[in-house]
């Protein structure tokens, strides 16, 4: 406790990290908001709630092609002026959704912040790596998960409201402000804790990008601990996906909840951030101890959720549930980005970044072709007990090997 309240207290001074979470609330509240929107103005024009599901394919297939150069362009340049240009193109691109009635327009202006989203990632995590030092790194990245989480608590509601009153527009407008605003104060920060060997000297901007990619897979294929951890998240992305397609057919069409009650649900499992956020802030020196032990206990307990999802036909016991599974899922993202950004040399921290995106989202786009088949024969809960059997089967076989670094 005395630990933490240490690195609580010098986070607090850390003026450029203060900053940058400023930055992020401000960028989490936008993308919680024009979520909400597009799907609003897919449904207004297509009428079909399946018009919203584009982003689930694009996404992952736009990660699959474009993370090699994300890891490039965060390795290769400021990742700090990477971030800012980034917000400012979302700001323009969100201005792009106002009156916007064309569905394949509105299909790319998606396809497109997918895109930006995947460059936005890399230099995100390095930055944080190199405005923190290592010892309050899972401080500083369950603090940024529970900013996340509460954005997603009250975009939500605030962007149902606005809409409401104002239109879908105003949310646009308000959004392309906000991803401005954000971008703005990142010019402010100030990266002192770490300068990488490719800041040490004039960047070619005319060397080749490729080589660059092939390097970063050359650097992660000889450190088996960062390998390690990629293929664990990567289990762990697929059956995530898997479960999450699985719950929209438990909720709507075996529990029949109202879209009230679905709003109370995904407030529940997004609250669970903040949760989680609070756990690893005060037991962040007992769960980095425990290493890969934590992350294998909490594989086999968010597995025994999934059985608990398999059997359960009340919303409360549902919803409970749902908090329990945010936290856990919550705390192994925490721990897992934490380590990969420990044990990954900061010169390669964004390219091994975006190699980790790389196989999550190929894990995930399997996943969701594999869980939409079966959906076709069988009801949710066969995928909730299939996932239960394979993750809490990964999970043991785990514990009874090595599990440190």
């Amino acid at each position: 406790m005395f630990y933490n309240n240490i690195a609580l207290k010098r986070i607090k001074e850390n003026t450029s990290f203060t900053l940058f979470l400023i930055s992020q609330g401000i960028s989490n509240l936008a993308e919680a908001f024009h979520f909400i929107a597009i799907v609003s103005l897919l449904i207004k024009i297509t009428g079909k709630g399946t018009s919203a599901s584009f982003t689930v394919i694009c996404t992952p297939i736009s990660s699959f092609l474009l993370s090699p150069f994300a890891g490039s362009l965060g390795d290769r340049f400021n990742e700090k002026y990477v971030l800012i240009i980034i917000s400012f193109l979302k700001a323009v691109t969100m201005l792009l959704f106002i009156s916007n009635y064309n569905i394949w327009s509105i299909y790319i202006l998606m396809l497109i912040l997918a895109v930006l989203e995947i460059l936005y990632s890399p230099s995100k995590k390095k930055i944080v790596a190199n405005l923190l030092d290592s010892g309050n790194l899972m401080i500083g990245n369950s603090i940024l998960l529970g900013i996340w989480g509460l954005g997603f608590i009250v975009g939500p509601i605030a962007a149902g409201i606005i809409i409401e009153l104002w239109g879908v527009n105003t949310i646009f407008l308000l959004d392309g402000f906000l991803n401005f605003l954000s971008g703005i104060i990142l010019f402010f920060i100030k990266i002192n804790s770490y300068q990488n060997s490719t800041k040490k000297k004039k960047i070619n901007f005319k060397s080749n990008v490729y080589k660059d990619i092939d390097m970063g897979f050359e650097y992660f294929r000889s450190k088996p601990s960062i390998r390690k951890l990629v293929f664990i998240n990567t289990i762990t992305s697929l059956a995530i996906a898997s479960i999450n397609i699985a719950f929209y057919s438990f909720a709507f069409d075996v529990l029949k909840v109202t879209s009230k009650n679905w709003g109370i649900m995904m407030s529940a499992f997004y609250g669970a951030n903040l949760l989680a956020m609070i756990i690893s802030v005060y037991l962040n020196n007992i769960i980095q101890k425990m290493d890969l032990l934590f992350i294998y206990l909490t594989i086999i307990m968010v597995s025994i959720i999934w059985f608990l999802y398999s059997i359960s036909n009340n919303l409360i016991v549902v919803i409970i549930l749902q908090i329990t599974e945010g936290m856990f899922i919550s705390l192994l993202t925490i721990v897992i980005n934490t380590k990969l950004q420990i044990i990954t040399n900061k010169d390669f921290l964004a390219r091994v970044t975006a190699i980790n995106d790389i196989f999550n989202n190929i894990g995930k786009l399997f996943s969701v072709g594999l869980t939409y088949f079966i959906l076709q024969f069988q009801s949710s809960r066969i995928i909730f007990m299939m996932n239960f059997i394979i993750f809490i089967l990964y999970g043991i076989y785990k514990l009874f090997f090595k599990y440190t670094l």
